[in-house]
């Protein structure tokens, strides 16, 4: 039942479909406005998952500078990220910045390994990012690290040291 239609088919459905369109265009454009006052939830919903996406699109391509990251910092927090001191911060950063790639990044930051040798890896298996996102996600991940440590920082440095008695 999965055949493919020939292109002289798939040609003449695709001229079909806009002569259908041509003739019954108001009808179709009520249909539309009547569908979309009835189901106003359902547009609300659709264009917020749009926009979600069309975002987190844009932002996967911004660079370590658009998040303020130095080549000098980002090499110090992949150093830390390779501490295992710090395994519980690098593994939120990583949830944070895409969950379902989140083991990947880390193998790629903790082992210097690209994405052409995460695209399958034997544990974790196939990435589920293409190559712009993962390397987008990558770019968050260091990101949300780098916010991390410095929430930590400035709360190690409010804390009052107590006194010893003695």
């Amino acid at each position: 039942m999965s055949e493919k239609l020939s292109l002289q088919a798939q040609e003449t459905r695709r001229d079909y479909k806009r002569r259908y369109r041509a003739k019954n265009r108001e009808k179709i454009n009520r249909q539309q406005r009547e569908w979309r006052a009835d189901n106003g939830d359902k547009v609300r919903q659709y264009n917020r998952r749009y926009w979600e996406s069309r975002a987190q699109r844009e932002n996967a391509r911004a660079s370590y500078a658009d998040y303020g990251i130095t080549p000098e910092r980002q090499r110090e927090l992949a150093g830390i990220a390779r501490d295992d001191r710090y395994a519980n911060i690098v593994l939120e950063a990583a949830m944070k910045a895409d969950r379902l790639a989140a083991g990947h990044i880390i193998l790629s930051v903790t082992e210097g390994r690209s994405y052409d040798h995460l695209e399958y890896d034997e544990r974790l298996g196939r990435c589920p990012l293409g190559r712009t996102d993962f390397y987008g996600a990558r770019r968050l991940f260091f990101h949300y690290l780098d916010c991390a440590l410095k929430a930590r920082q400035e709360t190690e440095n409010n804390i009052p040291i107590k006194e010893k008695k003695g």
